[in-house]
């Protein structure tokens, strides 16, 4: 899955920072039971991610409770692993940022990057009470994964010198404290993300359903949702490996530029935002995009059935990543040819969507300001 980056003509295409230039739509399909659709993403996708999102965040904090009671090696991997699992679960979050959830600022507030780092060691060092209250107050760049990241990876020194900043270092029960409270405060935000889709919540999931934000018209949720896909890419090939690769940063490899500085778990977390869009438009074992091309009958270069062209271009996606070894930090020096080979798949893949699919489904592509997660 690549970074894309196109020249002029292909600029016109894809966009860079203005409207982008996409053949016209054909009139909206009519008889294709788009309701079911989106029922199917919705129930069957949607809140079921958003749930297991809440239950990575969950473990998280079992893990590092546990670990500041007892600071130990084997209980900071444990973390450590946690604090994994959970950065893959909410980035596989990111196509669902569609109207009340954007609205929200949640995702913000789970996951903003870079962390902020020089608040964070102020406040260690300082005598301010930090306690829920405290980190509920404080900047999204000092609390969510990013945060917990930095606190508990240290890719220069290991593991045996973050265990001594939360055992022997000067404020180690302070850093303890913040590690913590930041831990709590996670599945506390979880959960106010999927309440937002919850009918005992804001309910989201039936206006999407429904359609309710754009008049009633189903086509204004199908918009909403195609236009994500396609910024999700776009942020991919633009910042999140188009940076570090030099692809948007002057042709120079930035490894320092990565979006997972501290765990090197960069790769991992780009291809959860790629398996859920993937999801997405199979509609997992019900209805999805690859159905409403069938029903229209489009068809890809050769003849063949658009479906199958960008369900075979998911799969050349994933492979691609499977040939990048190591971390993205490592690889954008290492292995610059398998890491611009996954770039430039990702931008075949945004090509297939942002005009095929979109022209073929009718949508309306938006321009949008996207600017990393």
């Amino acid at each position: 899955m690549k970074k894309l980056i196109f020249l002029i003509a292909i600029f016109l295409l894809i966009g860079c920072g203005a409207e982008t230039a996409v053949p016209t739509p054909t009139n909206t399909p009519s008889g294709f039971d788009r309701q079911a659709l989106l029922e199917n993403i919705t129930n069957q996708i949607a809140i079921p991610a958003h749930e297991q999102f809440v239950a990575a965040a969950e473990g998280l904090e079992t893990a590092v409770t546990t670990f500041t009671n007892t600071p130990t090696l084997a209980n900071l991997e444990a973390a450590q692993e946690a604090w994994r699992t959970a950065a893959v679960a909410r980035t596989s979050l990111l196509t669902f940022r569609l109207g009340l959830v954007d609205d929200s600022r949640l995702h913000s507030r789970l996951d903003n990057r870079p962390a902020r780092v020089s608040f964070i060691e102020d406040t260690i060092a300082g005598d301010v009470t930090i306690d829920a209250a405290f980190i509920d107050s404080i900047g999204s760049s000092s609390i969510g994964l990013g945060t917990l990241e930095y606190l508990l990876f240290d890719p220069e020194g290991g593991n045996e010198v973050v265990l001594v900043r939360f055992t022997e270092a000067e404020n180690a029960e302070r850093r303890r404290d913040y590690l913590l409270g930041v831990a709590q405060n996670l599945p506390l935000k979880a959960n106010d993300l999927l309440q937002v889709w919850l009918p005992e919540g804001e309910n989201y999931a039936q206006l999407f359903i429904a359609a309710d934000m754009d008049g009633g018209e189903l086509q204004g949720s199908m918009n909403m949702l195609v236009n994500q896909m396609v910024a999700d890419l776009e942020e991919i090939l633009g910042t999140r490996m188009g940076k570090p690769t030099g692809n948007n940063s002057n042709g120079q490899a930035r490894p320092d530029l990565v979006e997972s500085p501290f765990a090197f778990w960069s790769l991992p977390r780009i291809e959860a935002t790629l398996e859920m869009m993937h999801t997405i438009y199979t509609g997992g074992d019900g209805l999805g995009f690859d159905d409403y091309l069938d029903f229209v009958a489009a068809k890809g270069e050769g003849g063949v059935p658009l479906s199958q062209v960008i369900d075979a271009q998911f799969a050349t996606t994933r492979a691609a990543f499977d040939e990048i070894e190591g971390s993205l930090h490592t690889a954008v020096t290492d292995q610059p040819d398998q890491v611009n080979a996954a770039y430039d798949e990702v931008r075949t893949l945004l090509v297939l969507i942002k005009a095929d699919m979109a022209n073929h489904l009718g949508v309306t592509l938006t321009f949008n300001d996207n600017d990393g997660d």
